[in-house]
Formats: C-alpha cells, structure tokens, sequence
C-alpha cells in the first residue's frame, strides 16, 4: 500500500479510474492506526482526503465513512489510554471527521446538498465533544512516529462544526465549555500551537449570527472561576495552558478588530491570573 500511495502521490495523485474509492478510503482509514509517519500522515492522510475533497465517494458512502469514524475502531479506541501508539488512530480519524464535516459544508454552500443530515451532524458533534472530554493522550510530536496531536485535531474539527448551519447557539455553547475544560489541563503542558488550533474555532464560533459579544465575554470571564491546582508541577502547566491560550485568543480577536469589551475582557482574566507577576511592573 505505500509503495501504491508514493507511486500516486509522484503521478500527482492520480488515482486509476478502476480503483473502487471507497474500498480505497476503507483500507486508508486502517492505515491511520500505523506508526509510520509517511505512510499514515504523508501519504494516507492526504489521499482520503482527496477522495472526500474531490467527490469521489457518494452521499452514502460519505455518511458510512463518518459512521466508522465515529466508531470504537477509531475515534474512540482505547480511548482514556496514554502514551500508547493508540493515539494515532483517534487523533487522525478526528482529521478525517473534521474533512468529513467541512466537505459539507462547502457543498451545501455551493451546491444547497446536504451530504449529511442534521441529526447525523448533531450526533458527530456529540461523540466528537465526548472524545474532546476523555481523550488523555494529548501529546504532540513524537519522536520517530510523528505526529499524534489528537488536542489540534479536534480543534480542527470544532472548528468544521462552528461552521455547520445545522447547528446552534446551545451546541456552540457546548464547545466553548468543552474547550475551556480542555485547554485548562494541569498534567501537561502543550508546547505544539494547540492552542493556536483551538482558537480558530473559537473564531468560526464568534463569527455566527447567533453568538453575541455577550456570550464571548461571559465564556472568557469564566476561565478566572476555574479552581487552579494547589500542588506543583500542576500548579504551573495549568497556569502556562491557560495563560498561552487566551493569549491566542486576544492576538486573533485584536486582528480581527472585535468589541474592545472582548479584549478587556480576556486582559482582566490574564491579570488575575498573573498577578503575582505583575507587582515587577
């Protein structure tokens, strides 16, 4: 298979008429479970998403493709486990709902066809959010096997969702609160942009009609009531999470010329936090 996908990928991937592309995107799914970086990343990764990119499956095999993405034998395998090489499996399939999601998307805005329904989006959004919550393993590089990065993942697959019209402001909610959970772990520090990933669909979530300033600001005041750890090291990679990520947070906001009360807001989390620090001033 790898040798078959390197061949593709020199011929610029193009992928012989007589290849069934389902069966295809099947056994490239198994191959996000490999510890091969090319083969997994490089090379599977990129051609599945070709196929879902460029219309190659039919609206039920599309919707069979989520379905077994969103199964036990991926986004939830051996979910809860830490630092085994199960993580590539759930951390990629999050990819692949997140391209999944968005291809969607794309299309019901440029065509008006769903490829999914509501309830099959409202129920990813679901098991995806479930998987956000107990997904302990969330390393980013690792050395020889490449990228895991499961936190990232998700976050690009949030912000998919932040974009789905079959949504609403409750589940946008939902996000908000399962992502200030997650980037306020105390047992890891995350040191690959995560927070840079995340804070793109804490955009996508901003720029919807149905979510005010109101609701940003009052999901940003909230990180000041989370009860920070007492016992060090936790005591710091809480702090160190916290801190970088509304940091990307306010940069992006500023960027983008928001509501100053937005920006105040996020400055008078971050002096809560760091106030220790700010009696050097």
């Amino acid at each position: 298979m790898k040798n078959k996908l390197l061949k593709w990928k020199e011929n610029d991937w193009n992928i012989p008429e007589e290849v069934n592309k389902y069966e295809l995107a099947l056994e490239l799914m198994e191959n996000l479970k490999s510890t091969d970086p090319v083969l997994r990343d490089r090379l599977s990764l990129n051609c599945l998403w070709r196929i879902i990119y460029l219309d190659m499956l039919s609206k039920r095999e599309a919707n069979n493709l989520l379905e077994l993405a969103l199964s036990e034998e991926h986004l939830f395998h051996k979910l809860g486990s830490m630092e085994d090489d199960s993580v590539f499996n759930r951390a990629f399939t999050a990819l692949t709902i997140h391209a999944i999601i968005n291809y969607h998307n794309n299309k019901l805005e440029e065509t008006g066809e769903a490829t999914l329904s509501k309830e099959v989006i409202i129920e990813a959004l679901d098991k995806v959010m479930e998987f956000f919550k107990k997904e302990k393993d969330v390393r980013g590089y690792v050395d020889v096997k490449g990228w895991a990065h499961s936190v990232a993942h998700t976050g690009d697959a949030l912000a998919s969702f932040a974009e789905s019209i079959e949504l609403d402001k409750e589940h946008m909610i939902d996000i908000l609160k399962g992502v200030r959970e997650k980037v306020s772990i105390d047992y890891y520090v995350y040191k690959n942009e995560e927070a840079e990933r995340i804070t793109t669909a804490i955009m996508n979530i901003s720029n919807r009609d149905d979510i005010k300033d109101e609701d940003i600001i009052e999901w940003i005041r909230s990180f000041s009531e989370i009860e920070q750890p007492e016992e060090h090291p936790n005591y710091h990679y809480f702090r160190e999470n916290v801190k970088n990520f509304l940091r990307s947070v306010y940069f992006r906001f500023k960027i983008k010329g928001v509501n100053l009360a937005i920006l105040n807001e996020i400055e008078d989390v971050l002096n809560k936090i760091n106030e220790r620090f700010n009696e050097f001033i």
